[in-house]
């Protein structure tokens, strides 16, 4: 019963996170797909909870990883803009 009130509070803490990212969208334009594969990997560290433990530091270093690649690769590519 526990583990899934913690599960409840993790969703809850990705939406924040969520909405807080959602307005550098315009800045980083691969920031969604990062976001993507951190929810992806959030919903199959819970769905897999039973089998394989992951520590908390290693989903925190990955979740970050994801992140700050996708902001590095919207820097290192920017978006093209048509010039009228």
């Amino acid at each position: 019963m526990g583990e899934s009130i913690i599960f409840v509070f993790a969703i809850l803490g990705l939406r924040s996170m969520y909405f807080a990212l959602a307005g550098m969208m315009d800045l980083f334009h691969y920031l969604h797909y990062g976001l993507s594969v951190v929810l992806i990997f959030i919903g199959l560290k819970m769905l897999g909870s039973h089998y394989v433990s992951i520590p908390t530091g290693w989903a925190l270093a990955i979740v970050l990883f994801v992140l700050g690649a996708s902001i590095l690769a919207s820097l290192l590519n920017p978006q093209k803009t048509l010039v009228e």
